[in-house]
């Protein structure tokens, strides 16, 4: 083992035993002392997404509608899609930290709350996928945090996580695209690997968080067309409707 790697392990040990969600905030840090996730002042900051969503994409919406307007004719491939959260702060800065900053010890209070939502909607999956990274990018990064949500939630629901997909072309970040470019990015990016898994069954998509959703409509194209039965999204967080910004 080189010496990278030596000090890239002791950050990981030192990252994730410094929070531990018994007794600090994941959020300010404060010394809580109680096996709460967060204060009691932050706990009123998080923006739940409890209140009046999008009958298919699960956006927090303003009145009831069954496609909003970031899914409406946009997200067919996918059967549902919910969340626990806005993707607001101070969730979106947590969710960044947890993507790009190796706070991984986030993962067990993120895939909580995936439980939640997975047991109040009723999914009822054959088994979880999460959405891959190239090889190359898993290394740079050094893990893939939608594999470590998917793994925890498994583990809470007893649903197995199977990666019958892989994605094999390296692809722009979404977040800087529109549409039409991330259509364009995403195109060939994802094949299945074993279409005879896939095939008659009831699929879940395991994300951080759902910002267009293309990246899992694709997805949800490829394993509807290897012949599974349906595709739902679940992630932590999602942005509100485009008509909000």
């Amino acid at each position: 083992m080189n010496l990278r790697s030596v000090i890239k392990k002791l950050k990981d040990l030192f990252s994730n035993s410094l929070f531990n969600v018994k007794w600090k905030c994941l959020n300010c840090g404060k010394e809580i002392f109680e096996e709460k996730a967060f204060c009691e002042k932050c706990y009123e900051k998080l923006p739940f997404n409890d209140k009046i969503i999008c009958a298919h994409c699960g956006r927090q919406v303003v009145a009831p509608e069954n496609y909003c307007t970031t899914c409406k004719g946009k997200l067919t491939s996918l059967d549902c899609c919910r969340s626990f959260f806005v993707y607001e702060k101070p969730i979106s800065t947590l969710i960044m930290r947890f993507k790009y900053g190796n706070h991984k010890y986030l993962v067990d209070y993120f895939a909580d709350c995936l439980s939640k939502i997975y047991f109040k909607y009723y999914f009822n999956a054959d088994f979880f996928v999460y959405v891959p990274m190239t090889a190359k990018s898993e290394k740079k990064r050094g893990y893939n945090q939608a594999k470590l949500l998917a793994e925890k939630l498994s583990q809470l629901t007893e649903v197995p996580v199977i990666q019958c997909i892989e994605k094999v072309k390296e692809t722009k970040r979404q977040a800087t695209l529109n549409r039409e470019q991330r259509l364009k990015n995403l195109k060939d990016a994802f094949r299945v690997i074993d279409k005879k898994v896939v095939k008659g069954k009831s699929i879940v998509i395991v994300d951080d968080v759902t910002t267009t959703g293309a990246t899992a409509n694709y997805i949800a194209v490829r394993l509807k067309k290897a012949g599974a039965k349906n595709v739902s999204l679940i992630t932590v967080a999602s942005t509100p409707p485009i008509d909000r910004y």
